[in-house]
Formats: C-alpha cells, structure tokens, sequence
C-alpha cells in the first residue's frame, strides 16, 4: 500500500479539523520553523521555543504533527495485512453484520432448464416478482469495532531540552504503534476464527497416470499447496463452488520463507512424495509461482495458512472495520495548564499545573474480522488428522 495524496494538505482534504488559533498561515509558519530547527538552525529554535511558549503557535505544531500522523499513516512500512485483508468502515460500536440474498423462485418467477438458483428469474406477463430474503450469516464473529490508544507523557525540562525534536519523532513513533495493531487485528481474526473444518483433509492428487497422497495437516509442500487448492475446489458456498481468480498468499511463520520459496520454484525436483521417488517436471511452467509468500510473527510453530489475496474471492474473507469519520488515529496534546494571572492561556508545553508535565495521546478505533472461513486451507504441519 502506498501513501495516500491530499489536494489539500492543511485539512487533508477534510480529514483534519483545525482547532480554534489554527489557521493555515501559522500551521505552515510553525512547519518551516520546525523544519529549520531540525536542521540545526540555532535562532528558529529560540524563535519556536519562544512562541511555543507565549502564543498559539503550540496549537499549531500539534496541528502540523497531526497531519505528519495521517500523512504516514497508509503506508503499510512491514505489516502484511493488507495483501490479505481489505477495510470497511462501520457506522458504530454494534457489531458488524454480513447479509446474504437467499433467492425463494417458488412464486412468481420461473427458471429454465439447466439454469442455476443464483441466476434472477424469468417473471411471466403480470406475474408477481419473487423475493430475495436477505439473511444474516450464521458463522461470522461477534463483538463491534474496538476503541483503542495511549498516553505518552514529558516534563517542561525535558521538552526544553530536546526543543522541538521530540514532537517531530512522536507521531512516527506512534504511527509505528497504530500499524502494528491494526497488523495484530487481522491476523489475531485469522488465527482465532478458523476452525478444524478449514484444515488440510488430505487426500491424491492426480498427474495423468501418476498420483501422489498428501497426508493430513502435512507440511508445507508443493503437494500440500495443489491438494489445499483442490479442496477449496471442492468446497461450496450457498451451493455455489469457490472461485479466486486473483491468486493466493502462503502465511508462514517468521524465518522461513527462502526455505519456502525455494520449494515454490524447485519445479524439476521432488514433490515432496513421502518414498522421494517421483519427480516431476513441467517444463518451465509453475503452477504455484503466483502464490505471494508472507512471514508473520503471528503465526507460529509449523501452521501454514493459504488464503486469498485482498479483494480476489466473491465474498469477503477477512477485512479491518473502521469506524466511519475515525479511520485514522488522532493525536492530542493535553497540558491541564490553568491559567496565566490576570487571563491569557498557557501553553500545554508549558506543563500541567500540578507538575510541569504533558501528554500526547493516541486514539484509533479498529477491529479485525473474518468472514468467510470456507476460503481458508490451513495445517498445523503434524501430518496428523
């Protein structure tokens, strides 16, 4: 996933709402004093120390480093979840309900021969139009989007004593934070809401005169790959077989994936048949090097997980539910300052009123979800039913 382009980058097109005392002009005057700080420029720092200090100018440096959040933000760094998940925004908190059109033809509509139930219905002259109930499906996984976040606290010296530096690590630090929960989401959705149905049964795999038994839950193999392909062949879904036409991503532990690639692409040597005897070629054609290998620290042991690639299957299989309005993290800056006497606010980086202390805080609001397991083939690579 690449960064997202705003054509606004004050508000990020709508995105961010500036607070009272930010204005477009003074968040791009405190950018560049920011800019010329972190370059070592002695008097901007004094400069957006002193109206850090004495103005508005706080309000807008959180206000630069939001949009520096948002900015990085869509840009995935090392999480993974993306090539096999897509988003969803949800409205709010209850949870998140997958339908399905259940066709009843029985009146008013008639099919002709050898067309399926899933095909709309031929509806005769002044016939009365059949309907298609929607229903809710069975297995998903209950719970709503989940609010999230942290603190991250400093004193008025140690702000004094790093200038401006820490604000502008901060919201990449914390960006790094919210990727990794939003990775954990999609991958604790997997792991926790497949089942047994969904492991590796087993069973031959024909070459012409030729076959070859997989055992079940086996290893990670060329064999194993082609035999989980075939059973998600087999599989229906509302009396309708499993198609993915986009291709497919291999989930495998941390630390192994050039031992698996290498088995993807030694297509001249054996296909892992338990007496090592046959060998098979398929003269430069593979079949199976369209599969996209990930390592995940998620996934441990010897479990592989063959899956669709995002927004490749008929139905959804696993996405990240936002909350509408929410879809990304939002930065805040919380001082509890009180105020200076005679009136006047005082900055948030001037400390709280208690202990010249202030606080950033994150909030995002996200959840992982796994809708549809039938499209998922995976081994605990026992070889063990």
């Amino acid at each position: 996933m690449t960064k997202k382009t705003y054509t606004d980058l004050f508000t990020l097109d709508g995105e961010l709402k500036p607070v009272i005392g930010v204005t477009e002009e003074k968040a791009a005057a405190a950018a560049e004093l920011m800019g010329r700080t972190m370059h070592g420029d002695r008097i901007s720092k004094g400069m957006l120390e002193e109206a850090i200090t004495s103005t508005d100018a706080i309000f807008n440096v959180a206000h630069v480093a939001q949009v520096q959040l948002i900015q990085d933000f869509p840009e995935d760094d090392q999480r993974n979840w993306s090539s096999i998940a897509t988003t969803r925004t949800v409205p709010d908190f209850r949870p998140a309900t997958l339908y399905t059109l259940r066709p009843d033809w029985s009146a008013g509509g008639t099919l002709g021969s050898g067309e399926p139930v899933f095909v709309a219905p031929k509806v005769p002259e002044a016939a009365n139009y059949p309907y298609a109930y929607l229903e809710q499906e069975v297995d998903q996984q209950q719970g709503g989007i989940v609010k999230r976040g942290f603190k991250t606290g400093f004193t008025f010296e140690a702000f004094i004593n790093d200038s401006i530096g820490f604000i502008q690590a901060l919201p990449t630090e914390m960006t790094g934070i919210a990727q990794d929960t939003e990775e954990w989401e999609v991958f604790n959705a997997l792991l926790t809401g497949v089942t047994t149905a969904e492991q590796l049964d087993g069973g031959p795999i024909p070459y012409g005169e030729d076959t070859a038994t997989v055992l079940p839950n086996a290893p990670i193999s060329r064999n194993a790959l082609i035999r989980a392909m075939i059973e998600l062949g087999e599989r229906e879904i509302n009396g309708r077989k499993i198609v993915v036409s986009g291709g497919w991503t291999l989930l495998i532990p941390a630390g192994q994936k050039m031992w698996v690639d290498y088995i993807l692409n030694n297509i001249n040597g054996p296909l892992g048949y338990e007496d090592g005897s046959f060998t098979f070629t398929i003269n430069g054609y593979n079949p199976l090097s369209g599969i996209e290998v990930i390592e995940s620290e998620f996934i441990t042991g010897t479990n592989w997980f063959l899956i669709p690639k995002a927004n490749q299957a008929r139905r959804p299989v696993l996405e990240l539910l936002r909350l509408v309005g929410h879809e990304t993290p939002e930065l805040r800056v919380q001082g509890n300052t009180g105020t200076y006497v005679g009136g006047g606010a005082v900055s948030p980086f001037e400390g709280s009123f208690d202990n010249d202390t202030a606080d950033f805080r994150l909030r995002m609001f996200s959840k992982g979800q796994l809708w549809t397991r039938q499209l998922i083939v995976w081994s605990n690579g026992t070889g063990v039913a």
